[in-house]
């Protein structure tokens, strides 16, 4: 998938919506309704099976006076190239990290450029079946009473969703380290440690947020409206790898 986004600042939105209308061939209310973020961008625009329609919106969007931006599909980050943390250290000067295959990840706090925290929201369906018996009046008529009732089965779906905490740290020249809340161990929080994931989770974010006064915090990915505004109208929950491929880019040049 081919997407195309666009960046603005808080409250610059109004901004862009005659001259992103145009480019989109969409009616002001749609546009404006993909431009009102409080945060800003960025906003994907649009999305493609194909390069070359990806590329003649972009040209659009340049036309119009408006910078693209242009995810190829290995622009999109996925659990194949991140370090994922299953315990760790903070130390003075940097951050230690072990996966659950044992591997090490070390990083210096200085290094260190965004802190990116959202909530990743896993819907599952299943089929509840139910089976009633009724009274069946045609039935004790044809059956002379030896059969008054019958079996009515039905099927409907049952939709539970269940919601994932995680922070991401990006540094130069290493993968996203991924901290999800309730895969982490956090025993190295000592004193601190608390009796639930959460509040750990609370803990572990804060102790970061302190020791990285540099690195930028960006805490929009946690909110569904949010989530759904950098995403678009034709992307849903199942597309989050491209709203934080897409936020830590944006973040990681401003």
């Amino acid at each position: 998938m081919y997407i195309i986004a666009i960046d603005y600042g808080p409250g610059a939105g109004d901004a862009l919506v005659d001259r992103l209308a145009e480019a989109l061939d969409r009616t002001l209310y749609e546009t404006r309704a993909r431009l009102n973020s409080p945060e800003g961008g960025p906003a994907v625009v649009g999305n493609f099976a194909e390069i070359e329609p990806a590329w003649a919106l972009a040209g659009r969007l340049r036309a119009n006076e408006i910078p693209p931006i242009l995810l190829m599909p290995e622009d999109v980050e996925s659990d194949a190239h991140r370090f994922f943390v299953r315990s760790f250290a903070l130390g003075e000067a940097g951050l230690t990290a072990f996966s659950r295959q044992s591997q090490i990840a070390e990083l210096a706090f200085g290094e260190v450029e965004l802190i990116l925290r959202g909530a990743r929201i896993r819907e599952r369906t299943e089929w509840k079946h139910n089976e009633e018996r009724k009274f069946s009046p045609v039935r004790a008529v044809v059956t002379g009473g030896m059969v008054i009732t019958k079996t009515t089965r039905t099927a409907e779906p049952v939709t539970t969703a269940e919601r994932e905490d995680f922070v991401h740290l990006y540094a130069v020249g290493s993968p996203a380290l991924v901290f999800r809340a309730d895969a982490l161990n956090y025993r190295s929080l000592g004193p601190a440690l608390q009796p639930s994931a959460m509040a750990n989770f609370e803990t572990l974010v804060d102790s970061l947020r302190r020791s990285l006064p540099r690195a930028r915090y960006d805490e929009r990915l946690m909110n569904r409206q949010a989530r759904a505004r950098a995403l678009g109208p034709s992307l849903t929950e199942n597309h989050l790898d491209v709203a934080v491929s897409l936020l830590a880019r944006v973040l990681r040049r401003r």
